[in-house]
């Protein structure tokens, strides 16, 4: 969706109604009827729905598109009454991230970020802060450059936050290779993985985003080298093409959703999702 994004002023109810996918008279009932919707106002007296705003609302529309009663929703999402200037501690930490994010807050953000993964390591912190923020920046109602700017400024965080974990494995195992499709950018998945994998004490080899199959080749001919986990998002063009070539098959983990349907051979490995992967390269 084109225009600002969900800054201090909010949005409008329009906006707020595309976001949310239900109709702007829908929303007017909700505010009137549950008392749930715009919490800021303009000088002029027009409401504006605020990023809390629309994050509640469109809870309360998945709640009530499962069944869920309306009243029931609002009661789940907003809980005991309290007073407009008392601070929400139950807030959920992604939702904070976020915030941070679309505000360009890096500092901010690496604090939730350090934070969540010496507390719950890696798996978790994925699952329950850093995937869903990514989840949630694309939904925003914002303008395509800041959504690019706050997607690019958590990816930053992450990453150095997680390669700050990568190096202090045993050197006497055989080091994992992470590699992505020769058309496959998306790099950060083999990276997380990686962190993952350290926290294990298995050692890997990050390559990075489109890999050349001539690496990959070169990788697998390498003393000591341990499975090659290929990643692909992406839909690939000629995707056997990128793991045809490696001398043994077996050694091989397809992880990503691109390779789902691809004709390889059978001793190839199957995974999609983090802790998927981890148990696939044999350290779930």
């Amino acid at each position: 969706m084109e225009g600002p994004g969900p800054g201090p002023a909010g949005v409008s109810i329009g906006a707020a109604a595309d976001y949310v996918g239900v109709s702007v008279e829908t929303l007017r009932a909700w505010q009137r009827r549950y008392g749930i919707g715009a919490s800021a106002v303009t000088p002029g007296g027009h409401r504006r729905y605020t990023f809390d705003d629309l994050v509640r609302l469109r809870t309360v529309r998945d709640l009530v598109a499962a069944g869920t009663s309306t009243a029931g929703a609002v009661r789940a999402v907003l809980g005991p009454p309290q007073t407009p200037s008392a601070p929400d501690p139950d807030e959920p930490a992604a939702r904070r991230l976020v915030a941070a994010c679309v505000e360009l807050d890096g500092h901010t953000a690496r604090q939730f970020v350090g934070a969540a993964l010496a507390a719950d390591g890696v798996v978790r912190a994925w699952e329950s802060l850093i995937r869903p923020a990514f989840v949630a920046l694309e939904r925003l109602p914002m303008s395509p450059a800041r959504t690019v700017g706050a997607e690019h400024l958590l990816s930053h965080v992450v990453t150095g936050a997680l390669g700050a974990r990568v190096g202090r494995e045993p050197p006497d195992r055989p080091a994992v290779v992470l590699a992505c499709a020769p058309a496959e950018q998306h790099e950060l998945p083999m990276t997380v993985l990686a962190a993952a994998l350290a926290e294990r004490a298995v050692r890997t080899t990050l390559l990075g985003a489109r890999t050349p199959a001539a690496t990959l080749l070169t990788a697998a001919g390498l003393p000591g080298s341990g499975p090659i986990v290929v990643y692909a998002q992406m839909r690939l063009d000629d995707p056997e093409g990128a793991v045809r070539s490696l001398p043994d098959p077996g050694a091989v983990v397809a992880a990503g959703p691109a390779w789902e349907g691809a004709a390889l051979e059978p001793a190839v490995r199957l995974c999609n999702g983090l802790a998927d992967c981890l148990a696939v390269v044999g350290t779930g």
